[in-house]
């Protein structure tokens, strides 16, 4: 049990830095690009919350079971490629879920 609450630490500091950064991103970018006129702030922050939720919990089970060599999930010691596998996988769903990319409804003028 405690090499696992060990593994839960070691991905969260790893992975922190790097989802922290990819987040003020998505902020921007839902914030600049994607935001519907109809999204309020509890929304943006809502997503933004999911998201970063969700890529960890998706980049902790990509560390669990990472098929290739441990030396392997780092990029030059620097960025945790489960945790950028997490986000790239959480925050389009997110992004889809709270209406920010996908279908929109034309408005009839």
């Amino acid at each position: 049990m405690s090499d696992f609450i060990d593994a839960i630490v070691l991905a969260f500091f790893i992975n922190a830095p790097i989802q922290l950064i990819i987040t003020i991103g998505q902020w921007l970018l839902m914030g600049r690009f994607l935001a519907p006129e109809d999204k309020t702030i509890i929304d943006a922050l809502n997503c933004l919350a999911l998201s970063y939720i969700s890529a960890f919990l998706l980049s902790l089970f990509i560390w669990f079971f990472w098929p290739f060599d441990p030396e392997l999930v780092m990029y030059n010691n620097r960025i945790s490629i489960p945790a950028i596998l997490g986000e790239m996988i959480a925050i389009p769903i997110w992004l889809k879920w709270f209406g920010y990319i996908g279908d929109k409804k034309p408005t009839v003028q």
